[in-house]
């Protein structure tokens, strides 16, 4: 049976700004911490449909616990993605076959 689970918060920052952070790099590893974080290539700086390629694995982050060992790996691939509203990711992972995760920008 498939878990899922939800988390929203309100924040007070303009939504363009709340954008640009969960849209990086930095963004998408800030989930994860302080517990575990997530690696991403340097030429990887935003996730925009220009740079995102559909369907396609885009990287493969490392998951580093307590960032510096190394317990898994998700082969980053976005299924989805609408620029300053959300996006889909849809990964295989080396302890899970498809790990399916959204993130969500601000709503109008």
């Amino acid at each position: 049976m498939p878990i899922r689970f939800a988390i929203r918060s309100t924040l007070s920052a303009a939504p363009d700004d709340v954008w640009r952070h969960v849209s990086s790099p930095e963004g998408v590893a800030y989930e994860l911490r302080p517990i575990v974080k997530m690696t991403f290539p340097s030429h990887i700086v935003r996730l925009t449909p220009e740079t995102v390629p559909m369907g396609e694995r885009l990287c493969r982050s490392w998951i580093l616990l307590g960032g510096v060992v190394p317990v898994d790996y998700d082969d980053v691939t976005l299924v989805e993605l609408e620029p300053g509203r959300r996006f889909l990711e849809r990964s295989r992972m080396a302890t899970q076959r498809v790990w399916a995760g959204a993130s969500e920008g601000p709503r109008p």
